[in-house]
């Protein structure tokens, strides 16, 4: 009998049977052996090391998610956690005539005839249409806001050409002598740009769009023009970037910007969403369920998939009930068929994303006239088909500006999480120069005067500071205030005081008139004073008249001083400066960002508002339920354009009832459409989504667990932080059903035993008793409400007063968005608040 191995270590076993067991071979029966058994051992120790690696030690896994799409490959599911997020800032020297709310008015021309052409656009919902009136001629086209280049300063302007059939396109900054390189192809957008230094200063100087001619009537289109100063550094990397990572870097914004409302999403491992938040219907499909639907060759269901990844494969799979169910795969718009199959059961395809593509249509039909139900759509990344699942993914998004120096990134706010809680370090300030302050008048010169206003949080330096005028214009820092449209800080040792100046073509205040505090507020609220006669500003004499700032003084026409913001008046100037001392202050956030093991589909960008309450509008022929539909009323819009709708809630809960339509659909923006069967007209409903309007883009620095033993770890600390949050909510929810009532601190020598203000469960304010015995004088502040106690927009409230005796007045009290409460008209030294309420900020 041959000489057997045991089974689990194979160790030789001696055969006793044979006659050289006489002898015992030390080799074979105890070296070999103890061989065996020590390499069995190696491997079990290597093994328990490994498990005690990971569960003895925590291990984590560094990862930055760069702005834009980018597939991230996870080595475990965890949850990400952010280390790092900074701000940025752009400064468009161009101002905003470039941007998403085009004017004709505010566009000048060379030898060319000019339109907004609406069907193409980069930024908003139009471009700049150049036709050339001569032949062989230089046909421009250029904003209205001009800039100063300055000498040794570095700058980049960008901007995008459609050349339809002119010679070619460029952008020419003019007076300077540098342009971009000539755009020559024909019938496509094309990104271009052009840095440059001067060695002068070069003044009033435009970016103009140009389109060399050799015809009458040759066109081409210019969109989204922009001029930034940069930094050496930004100067010196630009020669390694492609094309496509300047124009990520430096997109089109709206004079200053900073990062808006950043967010990452994880897209869910399947990219296809329910049934009825496809894009589009043909024929007449009856969807079953959230994953069903009836389909003929004469009935479809549509979805664009956005955004996908340029060159990177993927996999669609559905499942049909017969031989008739089809799915097809094409581009954007569809010039190419990608993929496309028919059959039964389990079918799917394999595609790769063309070069240059990022979104893809996805078809669901049947191959005869019969009916067919297909069901489970799944797209995932890669070659094979998963399992089916419903689409979850998983955001990391912030409702927050990061603002930094626009030059040098230097200073810039920073994002950091404490106890489950986002923060923002806060070293930049930002303030909407509106009616709500009380304007002064430090100076009055020959075609312009000087206004100002006092008590802002202090600045770094006086000349810390950004200003865009209500056009976009960037003002010039300039503490002698020599000319219109400078700004600085007045106070060198406090510096909380703040100066603007203003052309008296701007403000229709003449050289010898002196307007009052109400009069400076009507202007920075888009009112603009004219003579009522000649329309020329006004000089004191003859009969004062104001109209709306945008119209040039023509619109509204009115005698009596308006004391509430001009209809047509969106853009308020602003002012952005860097902090003496920064602060720390809490970021409303949403959701907590996880990568599935394997390869996730990642995008950072910015521009994102959460669960905005949304009063929906039915149509009143179709009977369908509408989000943004601009072509119905504006009671179903969002509050700002929308080119993504990301999810609809119904009561706090997310709907997925609804068909989803995104980028351009109405001038709105984005469309969703409801059932009426499908629809609750009695429920409260919200919407998230990404603005049209975008900004700078910042990549989202973090790590996730790589082990057990971290993961575990992750749980416990989410786990000690959701109950200590949940605790701290539990406890305002116990203060807001039994609230206190405040008393405020009175200023400018008001004074009161008993008054105070109140918040009840209903988000409503109210002020109880009086005041008495301080400064009556008009913009007299006195009193500031605490941050959730005031309301959110500007509230006007008539009130009793009196001086002791008998007499008495209704006066008027405002409670402006900043907190101040102060008097709107003379009144008397008592004054009743007793009674007073407004609605709370959320």
């Amino acid at each position: 009998m041959a000489s057997e191995k045991t089974p689990n270590l194979g160790l030789n076993q001696i055969d006793r049977t044979s006659p050289k067991t006489t002898y015992f071979d030390l080799e074979k029966y105890l070296d070999q052996n103890w061989r065996a058994v020590d390499d069995f051992a190696g491997g079990v120790n290597d093994g328990v090391n490994e498990i005690k690696k990971r569960l003895d030690t925590t291990e984590r896994k560094m990862v930055t998610l760069e702005p834009g799409l980018q597939i991230v490959h996870a080595e475990k599911a965890a949850p990400f956690s952010l280390t790092g997020l900074s701000g940025r800032t752009l400064v468009n020297l161009l101002g905003r005539d470039w941007g998403g709310s085009k004017a004709l008015p505010r566009f000048g021309r060379f030898q060319s005839t000019l339109d907004i052409d609406t069907k193409k656009s980069i930024a908003g919902s139009g471009s700049l249409k150049i036709t050339a009136e001569l032949a062989n001629a230089i046909a421009d086209g250029f904003g209205n806001t001009t800039t100063t280049i300055k000498a040794g300063k570095k700058y980049i302007a960008l901007g995008n050409l459609y050349n339809e059939s002119g010679s070619n396109m460029q952008i020419v900054i003019q007076k300077t002598g540098f342009s971009t390189p000539l755009v020559t192809s024909k019938n496509k957008w094309e990104f271009t740009y052009v840095v440059f230094s001067s060695s002068v200063d070069v003044n009033t100087t435009q970016a103009m769009a140009r389109l060399n001619a050799t015809a009458v009537d040759q066109i081409g289109y210019a969109d989204a023009l922009r001029l930034y100063e940069i930094s050496d550094v930004e100067y010196t990397a630009l020669a390694n970037m492609t094309s496509e990572q300047i124009a990520s870097k430096y997109p089109y914004v709206d004079s200053v910007m900073p990062v808006r409302n950043p967010y990452a999403i994880r897209y869910g491992e399947n990219l296809l969403p329910t049934l009825y938040e496809w894009s589009a219907k043909q024929g007449g499909p009856v969807i079953l369920d959230l994953q069903s639907i009836l389909v003929t060759s004469d009935n479809k269901l549509i979805h664009n998939v956005s955004p996908v990844v340029p060159g990177k494969t993927y996999t669609l799979s559905v499942e049909s009930s017969d031989a008739n169910g089809r799915i097809s795969v094409t581009n954007n718009p569809e010039s190419t068929v990608l993929a496309d199959k028919t059959g039964f059961g389990l079918l799917s395809v394999t595609f790769t994303v063309p070069t240059g593509e990022t979104s893809i249509n996805v078809r669901l039909l049947g191959a005869a006239t019969t009916v067919t139900t297909i069901s489970k759509p799944m797209l995932n990344i890669g070659s094979t088909a998963k399992p089916f699942k419903q689409r979850e993914d998983s955001m990391l998004a912030m409702q927050t500006d990061l603002y930094a120096d626009p030059v040098t990134g230097a200073n810039a706010d920073t994002v950091f999480e404490r106890d489950g809680q986002y923060f923002k370090a806060k070293k930049w300030n930002s303030v909407t120069l509106d009616g709500s302050f009380v304007w002064t008048l430090p100076g009055s010169y020959t075609g312009y005067k000087v206004v100002g206003i006092s008590g802002l949080g202090p600045a770094k330096a006086y000349d810390s500071l950004y200003v865009a005028k209500y056009d976009g214009k960037i003002l010039t820092h300039n503490s002698a205030m020599t000319a219109a449209d400078n700004a600085y800080f007045r106070n060198q040792t406090t510096k909380d005081a703040f100066d603007v100046s203003i052309s008296s073509a701007d403000s229709g205040w003449g050289d010898s008139y002196t307007p009052t505090t109400d009069e400076i507020k009507a202007y920075f609220m888009g009112w603009k004073m004219r003579d009522q006669m000649t329309l020329a500003p006004y000089d004191g004499t003859g009969v004062k008249a104001w109209g709306t700032l945008m119209s040039g003084g023509t619109d509204n026409y009115t005698n009596t001083l308006p004391t509430t913001q001009a209809a047509d008046f969106k853009t308020p100037y602003q002012l952005i400066y860097q902090l003496a001392t920064p602060t720390i202050v809490p970021i409303v956030s949403e959701g907590q960002l996880t990568f599935t093991e394997g390869d996730n589909q990642v995008e950072v960008g910015t521009g994102i508002v959460l669960r905005e309450r949304n009063e929906t509008y039915q149509q009143p022929v179709e009977k369908l339920w509408n989000v943004n539909n601009a072509n119905y009323t504006t009671t179903a819009w969002l509050k700002r354009k929308a080119s993504d709708i990301l999810a609809i809630y119904k009561n706090g809960k997310r709907d997925h009832a609804w068909m989803i339509t995104n980028r351009i659909v109405t001038s709105a923006g984005a469309l969703a459409q409801q059932y009426d069967a499908d629809h609750d007209a009695g429920s409260s409903y919200s919407v998230t989504y990404l603005t049209l309007e975008r900004s700078p883009v910042v990549p989202f620095t973090g790590s996730y667990a790589a082990n057990e033993k971290t993961l575990l770890a992750d749980l416990v600390n989410n786990v000690q932080q959701n109950t200590a949050r949940l605790s701290v909510m539990e406890n305002k929810k116990a203060d807001k059903d039994s609230p206190a009532w405040l008393k405020p601190t009175l200023i400018n020598g008001w004074a009161s035993s008993l008054f105070g203000f109140i918040k009840l469960s209903d988000n409503v304010v109210y002020f109880r008793d009086s005041i008495s015995g301080g400064v009556t004088t008009p913009g007299t502040i006195l009193f500031t409400l605490p941050a959730q106690y005031r309301p959110s927009i500007r509230t006007e409230i008539r009130v009793r007063s009196n001086g002791g005796g008998n007499e008495s007045s209704n006066s008027t009290v405002v409670i402006n968005t900043n907190g101040t409460v102060m008097i709107q008209n003379t009144i008397y030294t008592a004054v009743w608040l007793d009674g007073v309420s407004f609605i709370a900020e959320q």
